[in-house]
């Protein structure tokens, strides 16, 4: 009798199945060992079968993975050559058209003549009719000190400036009645003297006609008399001279009392001055115009000469940019100069050159460097120029001293 056996499948798990004329009693199940041996070998088979006609695939794909991984690459470095080309580009535009004509730092600030405000007396405020941030003309009145006492002391200078011109008068009457005393004296003297020119000759005329009559035309007793009134007249002549020149004598010390008490007069009126000077002082004003800052007074402070009261921003601001000395070689006055202000980004100041101080600033500090001694590392300096803002006009910006700013200077 034939039989026929079902080939197992993965669904039977190796089960077999009798043929129609064959009994169940004949049929004999497989080893359970066998079957797995069985299914291993045919997968093995099958296995084998499948590498060798899959190995021409596998390898096409690897090698196209390979071809798309160069690309990848050659991709990469073109994008990366045209980066590089174009900062490359870039930074030759930004220098011959930028960085060449320019020269700028971000070292530079607003700087101005700033007004240190000191009052010139001592004195307690009785009145500071400013405030902070005020804007302010020459003139204007910034604080008044109590005029209390420098007002009695002016009154004290200007008694004793009346008292000197008092003595002034006194002084010219004394001079006049001295030169009248000379006046009168010189006249008396005059004819004093006239008397003994007189009396004198008279004596002479009556000693020659004795001498020449002996006594029968005069006698003794005569000439022996004009002789005396002859003397006596001389006699009164020399007093007078010399109550003249006392009187002279006079005179000059008039006219050095005169000039003394004119001197007295003259100090009088310098202590009324100086008075006077204390007295303006005590209203303190200000001399330019530009915004009132930093107040540290109210009325009823003390003050005292030196001591600072507050401060004056000027008007006239300009700018003080400090440059690497290494860029000084192109940066001349006169050249025009692009402002950027870090409180105003969308405002463009225009400003010029108009100085670089002959130094670095360094060397004007409280204790510049000794480089002669210990080591020494080269470090590049920086030196101040000054620019002004011609335009805009700062007073429409709030603008002030310290405040930061990067200047562009044209160098072309």
């Amino acid at each position: 009798m034939d039989r026929h056996e079902q080939v197992p499948d993965d669904d039977t798990e190796g089960e077999r199945t009798a043929s129609p004329g064959e009994s169940a009693a004949d049929w004999t199940p497989p080893a359970p060992s066998q079957a797995p041996q069985a299914r291993s070998g045919a997968d093995d088979r099958g296995s084998g079968k499948d590498a060798g006609s899959a190995q021409p695939g596998a390898d096409e794909a690897a090698e196209g993975k390979a071809k798309r991984g160069r690309k990848r690459r050659l991709y990469l470095f073109l994008f990366l050559g045209v980066v590089f080309l174009v900062v490359a580009a870039g930074a030759a535009y930004y220098y011959f058209f930028y960085a060449s004509q320019y020269e700028s730092t971000d070292d530079a600030f607003i700087d101005g003549d700033i007004v240190r405000v000191s009052p010139q007396v001592s004195g307690q405020l009785v009145a500071v009719p400013v405030a902070d941030n005020a804007v302010v003309k020459p003139g204007d009145v910034l604080a008044k000190i109590d005029p209390a006492g420098p007002m009695a002391q002016l009154a004290v200078q200007k008694a004793q400036l009346s008292e000197a011109q008092a003595s002034v008068g006194e002084a010219q009457a004394q001079l006049q009645k001295a030169k009248a005393a000379v006046a009168h004296d010189q006249s008396a003297y005059q004819a004093a003297q006239v008397q003994a020119d007189n009396a004198r000759q008279q004596a002479e005329r009556y000693k020659e006609l004795a001498n020449k009559a002996g006594n029968a035309a005069i006698s003794t007793q005569q000439l022996d008399d004009a002789e005396a009134q002859a003397r006596q007249y001389e006699a009164s002549a020399r007093a007078a001279k010399t109550t003249v020149a006392s009187d002279q004598a006079g005179v000059t010390a008039a006219e050095a009392s005169l000039q003394s008490a004119k001197a007295k007069v003259g100090a009088a009126q310098a202590n009324v001055d100086a008075a006077q000077v204390t007295v303006d002082n005590l209203t303190v004003k200000a001399s330019i115009a530009g915004q009132v800052v930093q107040k540290n007074v109210n009325v009823g402070s003390y003050v005292s000469p030196g001591s600072q009261m507050m401060a004056i921003v000027p008007r006239d601001l300009y700018v003080t940019a400090n440059f690497k000395e290494t860029q000084l070689s192109d940066i001349k006055v006169g050249q025009t100069v692009d402002i950027s202000v870090d409180a105003l980004p969308d405002v463009k100041f225009h400003g010029t050159v108009r100085s670089i101080q002959r130094g670095a600033g360094q060397a004007f500090q409280v204790l510049p460097a000794q480089n002669a001694t210990g080591n020494f590392v080269k470090v590049v300096q920086r030196v101040p120029v000054r620019i002004s803002i011609d335009s805009p006009s700062p007073d429409k910006y709030p603008l002030g001293p310290g405040m930061s700013v990067v200047p562009t200077v044209h160098i072309d």
